[in-house]
C-alpha cells in the first residue's frame, strides 16, 4: 500500500477520501450445458433443445470433455475428505453479509470438488438433482468461487487502506474517531471504518478504506467441447460475478470474441493431448456464432453485503453452421459497455453508485474451445 503525506489537509477530505480500487479477479477451471432465455434475468432450466422446423439447425447437448489423468482420483479424494457431508459456513465474516443469498447447502464443498475436477453437475437457475443440475443456492455462494478463500476473503477481512498525516501543531485527536482543528475549533467525526492514532512524533495518522469501484470475473473461465457437428447449436454456461470488495453497481454488455489463438488453462485439454488453438478470427466468425442471455444487465455489489444479483448465470448459445470445416476453434465472451440508453436508465436508478463497466483482461473472460468433427 502506498502512503501519501497529506500535511495540512482540510478535514472535510477525511470523510470524502475514497480512492478507486479496481478489483480485477481472474477465475480458473471449467464446466457446463444448455437452457433458454430469461428476458435479461437468469436463463431458465432446459434439459433438451427443440427442433421446430424440419430444416432448422439441430439443438444438441454439448459433449464437455473432462480428461482423466494420473493422480486425479487421489487428489479428489483428498479434497473430499477435507469437506464433510454436512458443511456449514464458518464465522469468518458477519452473517449479515450473506442475508440476501440462498441458504448455504450442506454439500456445497463436495459438489464444488466434483464440478471442478470431473465436470459433474450442471450450473443452472434451479436445482434438479435427478438431472444433476445445480441451482443458484450453490453458485451464488461466494465459497463456490475458488478464489474466495485464496484472495477474496483476505481482502474483505482487511480492506485496502490509504494513509494520511495531520501535524499535531494544527490538529488534535480528542477521541478514537474525532479530530479537532486547533485554530478553528471545528470537530470532525470520522466515518465508520476510518481509524486514527497519534504517532510517536505526535503526528496524527488517519487510515481511510478504499472504495471498490469495479471488477468482475467468471467461473468457469475455460471449457472444452468435443465432437461438435456442423449444422448444430448447443448451450454452455458460466457464472459472471462482481469482484471481491466491489461496492458499486456495474453495467455490462456481453459480446462474442474470436481471438487469434488461445491455450486451455489448468488441467483441461483436447482428447489428443493438445491445449492450443490458432485460427483466423474472420473465418471462425463466419462458421461459428454466439449469443448471450442475459446480454446487457447490472452486476450488483459484493460488499459490504453480497447482494442477491452479485453473481449471474450466463448462457452462451453457440451455433456451428453447416459449412464449418473439421478442426479446432475457440470462441469467447468479452465484456463491453452497455448502450447509452441502458446507462442513463441505470444512472437514474442507482445514482452515484452506478459504474459503467467494460474493462478487459487481454483475453476473453470466458472461452469455449470447440473440436468440430
Amino acid at each position: 500500500m502506498k502512503k501519501q503525506d497529506k500535511d495540512k489537509q482540510p478535514l472535510w477530505y477525511i470523510a470524502l477520501a475514497a480512492v478507486v480500487l479496481v478489483v480485477q479477479c481472474f477465475a480458473f477451471f471449467a464446466v457446463t450445458k444448455p437452457a433458454p432465455s430469461g428476458g435479461g434475468g437468469a436463463p431458465t432450466n432446459q434439459t433438451q433443445g427443440t427442433q421446430s422446423e424440419p430444416n432448422a439447425t439441430q439443438s444438441v447437448e454439448p459433449k464437455i470433455y473432462s480428461p482423466y489423468y494420473e493422480g486425479l482420483e487421489s487428489l479428489v479424494e483428498a479434497e473430499l475428505n477435507k469437506t464433510g457431508a454436512n458443511a456449514t459456513r464458518g464465522d469468518y465474516l458477519p452473517a449479515a453479509m450473506f442475508q440476501e443469498l440462498p441458504s448455504f447447502p450442506e454439500d456445497l464443498y463436495q459438489m464444488q470438488v466434483l464440478f471442478k475436477y470431473y465436470q459433474l453437475g450442471k450450473i443452472r437457475n434451479e436445482t434438479d438433482v435427478s438431472d444433476k443440475e445445480l441451482g443458484q443456492e450453490y453458485w451464488k455462494q461466494p465459497e463456490w468461487i475458488p478464489t474466495f478463500f485464496t484472495s477474496g476473503l483476505g481482502m474483505i477481512q482487511h480492506p485496502p487502506m490509504d494513509t494520511y498525516y495531520y501535524p499535531w501543531a494544527e490538529y488534535e485527536l480528542i477521541s478514537a474517531n474525532q479530530i479537532r482543528n486547533k485554530d478553528t475549533g471545528q470537530v470532525t467525526t470520522l466515518d465508520p471504518g476510518v481509524t486514527a492514532k497519534v504517532l510517536q512524533n505526535r503526528t496524527i495518522e488517519v487510515k481511510v478504506p478504499r472504495v471498490g469501484i469495479e471488477g468482475y470475473s467468471v467461473y468457469p473461465s475455460d471449457m472444452v467441447i468435443v465432437d461438435a457437428k456442423p449444422d448444430t447449436e448447443f448451450d454452455v454456461y458460466t457464472i459472471l460475478y462482481s469482484g471481491w470488495y466491489v461496492q458499486l453497481y456495474q453495467g455490462v454488455k456481453l459480446t462474442p470474441a474470436y481471438p487469434e489463438s488461445g491455450a486451455i488453462e489448468d488441467f483441461q485439454l483436447f482428447p489428443d493431448g493438445t491445449k492450443t488453438v490458432t485460427q483466423t478470427p474472420s473465418d471462425t466468425e463466419k462458421y461459428i456464432t454466439a449469443q448471450f442471455d442475459p446480454e446487457e444487465f447490472v452486476l450488483e455489489p459484493s460488499f459490504p453485503v453480497f447482494k442477491s444479483e452479485w453473481a449471474k448465470l450466463i448462457r452462451m448459445r453457440i451455433t456451428v453452421n453447416e459449412s464449418t470445416p473439421k478442426g479446432k476453434y475457440v470462441v469467447g465472451m468479452d465484456i463491453t459497455s452497455p448502450s447509452k440508453e441502458f446507462n442513463e436508465e441505470m444512472q437514474w436508478k442507482y445514482k452515484t453508485e452506478y459504474k459503467v463497466g467494460g474493462f478487459g483482461i487481454g483475453r476473453p473472460f470466458f472461452r469455449v474451445f470447440i473440436q468440430v468433427t
